[in-house]
């Protein structure tokens, strides 16, 4: 039986720049999903859990994605058709997640969001655009978000002078984003 069976569905306009709204969602729930929260901690790895509250933020596709005990949100939505969508498609994570708990190990750890200056600061800092970027601080904010692979900085794999600077860059990542899972959805 799906832990989420129904919701009420609430939409928000919002400025996302000075020209442009985009559309808020939020899924008001009629069961706490508390007990699922460290489970989804497990699956999405990128998310930031905070047990004491319960919440758990997640950044995917650009958007911003809260799960509350009693509620589900999401924003960068371009318009009412899309907000149901990925609403539905994260009402079926959480059940997909609750239905295999089981198989899961829950994650009680609140992990942080990775700076790009933490990031920059390991990286050749060349600007040689080998990975497809501007310069590397760039690079830097994509990896931070997870939008890129630090394999695709080059140099950093292939020159022996920035092998202690790959290990701290890979020590990074593991302790702050341990999951690279993308397509939970």
């Amino acid at each position: 039986m799906p832990l989420i069976e129904s919701y009420r569905l609430q939409f928000d306009l919002s400025p996302h720049s000075g020209e442009e709204l985009e559309y808020e969602a939020i899924a008001h729930l009629p069961v706490d999903i508390s007990e699922v929260l460290p489970y989804l901690n497990t699956v999405l790895g990128r998310g930031v859990y905070l047990p004491d509250e319960p919440a758990l933020s997640w950044r995917h596709e650009g958007r911003n994605i809260g799960f509350w005990p009693d509620r589900i949100a999401v924003d960068h939505l371009k318009d009412r058709d899309e907000a149901r969508q990925v609403i539905e498609e994260l009402i079926a994570l959480v059940n997909r997640v609750w239905d295999q708990r089981d198989e899961i190990k829950p994650d009680t750890t609140t992990h942080q969001y990775l700076q790009p200056l933490e990031v920059y600061k390991l990286l050749p800092q060349t600007n040689c655009g080998t990975c497809g970027e501007k310069g590397c601080f760039p690079f830097a904010v994509k990896l931070a978000a997870g939008e890129v692979a630090a394999e695709s900085c080059r140099p950093l794999f292939e020159e022996p002078t920035y092998t202690e600077r790959l290990e701290q860059l890979q020590t990074l990542l593991a302790a702050k984003w341990p999951s690279l899972q993308k397509d939970v959805l």
